[in-house]
This record gives C-alpha cells, structure tokens and sequence, in this order.
C-alpha cells in the first residue's frame, strides 16, 4: 500500500511558491541507513526522564510499535511522513484496528510528541514549519462525526449464533465474558486467578490462588474487577463485583484446561510467550473477525472488543430499565452518592443490590 504523499490540489499550491509539498521524502534513504531509532531515542532521553507510570510507557510503545508498522507496510520510513500518510494510519486505526476517537487522538498525540521533539532538536531535519501529524488531525474532523455512527442492530438471536459458531474456548471465553460482564478489553486482560471465585471441586488443585482476592472472602461464583486505583491498566473509577451465572462458568471450565500450566497469576495468557498478554489488538482481531459479515454494512461503526461494553450497558439501561446506579455500579462507574463508604461496605451493600437481579435477569448467549 503505497498512498500518494500529497493530493493533486496541495501540490499545484505548493509548486506555485516554490515549496516542497512533501519536504521529508528527500530524507527517506538517509534514516533508512541510521543504525538508531529516532522513536527510541525520544523515548529514552525524554519520556523515560519524566519517570512516566507503566502505562504510560505501555502507551506510547504500542502507539510507536503501530506506526513502525504501518509505515514499514506503506513503504515509507516511519521517521519521513507527510499528511498523507498520517490521514492512513488515523484511518488504518479507526477501521482496522477498531480503535475509538478517544484511543486514535491518544496513539497520535504520543507519535506526534517524538515528531515535535525532532523538530525542536537540531540533530533531526524536520522542518519547524511542517508537522504532518497537526495537519492529518485537522483535516480529519475527529469531533464528533464518527463518534455519531452507530452499531448495526443485531438481536439477541444474531449473538447467540455468533457465540455458537466460535467453536475456540478461549475466543469463546472472550465474547461470552465481555458481553455478560461490560468488560473493557483491558479488563479482561487484567483478570488474575486470585479474582475469580468459583465453586467447583478440584479446581483448588490445579489452581490453589483461585478466589483468594480479600475482596471476594466469603463469596463464591463471582468475579472481582478492581479499580483503575488498585490495578494499574484498569480506567474504572470503582471497583465492581459481578455474579458469575452458568454460562460464564461454563466457558472459563472449558477455558482453564487449556491455559498452559505456568505460575503466571494472569487469566489470559500470550500464546508466544505464555506470560500475560498486554495489547488487546488479539481481543480486537478475535471481534472483527466472528462478526464480520456486520462490519461490512456501510454506515455503521465496526464491531470491535468494546462492543461488549455497549450491549451490556443497553441491556441493563434500555431493556431491562433498572436503576440507574446499579447500572454504574455493574460498570464500575463512580456513583453520585455513597463516596463516604469504605471499599468492604460499597462492595458489600452494592453486590448484595445486583447479585439476584443479575442472576435472574441476564440475557443467555448459550
């Protein structure tokens, strides 16, 4: 995939005054044989002095690792951009990677931060004059429009078929758990054994740390989602314990027998690596791919991995119309009253609130 570096209109303005429409491409080879990465050199002589928190480290490698990526595709080094090829990558993230408004602003804010410190620095060429990346942004019109696209409908009906063709445990483990439990991908990513409180003879014997979090002491079958405050990746602002029903208990027992036996506290594993698995691109790849025949419907937004998120909160809000802040509290969401609580007491007194409505209310995928 080759785009043309500027279009036709820009270029006959730019020619008019003598300028150079695409003032980076003349530095392509020269990058191209430089045995030090620019995007590393930003990152170790400015972020890491700003002693940034491990997600924010996390961020800016996978927004830089993106953009290595597609650069290397387009044919171009990732140091030399024009607009152009900036306005791709903002579509590539949006379209292919399912990414929203908000992650896409983030992912090119991070890249856009290295791309200024190499024009401010005078070892690097870049012209002060031209930030491709402030260019894309505003033609782009990130504002709202996308943002209004709404998800195709698809009936209960249409998610249990695709639930029932995901003959994979561990794909299947993802679809069922996002949808039943409004888990954002990095939730579930964050899940550890100690978070899951199951009844079930044996188990304790091939995993002994299974439900041993003090948030779930004295429960069982349920699952403990902690806040962005206790565990660092996780955006919600309370933490939240949710009932686990037949179902989710069902796919996590056809899951766990093929989680590679390693003492690792994660639930979900790298297949390569068998340590915890970080990006949540997997997740979204596992989304797009069992609902694509709704992602080719012109008009509407993708379904990706937070598509899960949405159908819960409509369920909860819309069909099932219940309370306002059980909604929140099934979200993690932070509660306009009760701030006053103990964590043990707002964990309690909210669980106690959802945990039979929940059992007798949730939709079935099954």
């Amino acid at each position: 995939m080759t785009p043309p570096d500027t279009d036709d209109e820009i270029a006959r303005i730019a020619n008019a005054f003598g300028r150079d429409p695409d003032p980076l491409a003349k530095h392509q080879d020269r990058f191209e044989q430089l045995d030090v990465d620019p995007l590393d050199a930003y990152f170790d002589r400015v972020l890491l002095t700003k002693d940034p928190s491990e997600s924010t480290r996390k961020n800016y490698q996978y927004a830089f690792d993106q953009w290595r990526e597609f650069m290397q595709q387009s044919g171009r080094h990732f140091a030399c951009p024009s607009n152009t090829y900036v306005s791709r990558f903002i579509e590539h993230l949006l379209q292919d990677r399912g990414n929203s408004i908000s992650t896409v602003k983030r992912k090119i804010g991070n890249i856009n931060r290295a791309y200024e410190w190499w024009q401010e620095h005078h070892a690097f060429p870049h012209p002060a004059d031209y930030n491709p990346f402030r260019i894309a942004l505003r033609e782009a019109d990130l504002g709202t429009k996308a943002e209004e696209l709404k998800h195709p409908p698809i009936s209960i009906a249409e998610l249990r078929s695709v639930v029932a063709d995901c003959t994979n445990v561990r794909e299947r483990l993802f679809l069922v758990w996002q949808l039943k439990f409004g888990l954002r991908v990095g939730e579930l990513l964050n899940i550890r054994l100690e978070d899951i409180a199951i009844a079930h003879s044996g188990l304790k014997e091939w995993y002994p740390e299974i439900g041993t979090s003090d948030a779930l002491s004295g429960y069982e079958n349920a699952l403990y989602i902690p806040s962005k405050y206790e565990r660092e990746g996780n955006k919600s602002s309370r933490p939240r314990i949710l009932p686990l029903d037949d179902e989710t208990k069902h796919v996590l027992m056809q899951y766990l027998p093929t989680r590679p036996t390693v003492e690792e506290p994660w639930l979900i594993l790298s297949k390569r690596t068998f340590e915890k698995m970080e990006q949540g691109d997997t997740v979204n790849t596992v989304w797009k791919d069992h609902f694509s025949e709704y992602n080719d419907l012109d008009g509407y937004r993708k379904i990706t991995s937070h598509y899960g998120r949405h159908y819960f909160t409509s369920y909860w809000k819309l069909k099932e119309n219940i309370p306002r802040e059980l909604v929140q509290y099934m979200r993690g969401d932070k509660l306009g009253a009760g701030e006053g609580e103990s964590i043990d007491e707002y964990l309690t007194a909210h669980y106690q609130d959802i945990r039979g409505l929940y059992r007798e209310r949730i939709f079935n995928l099954l």
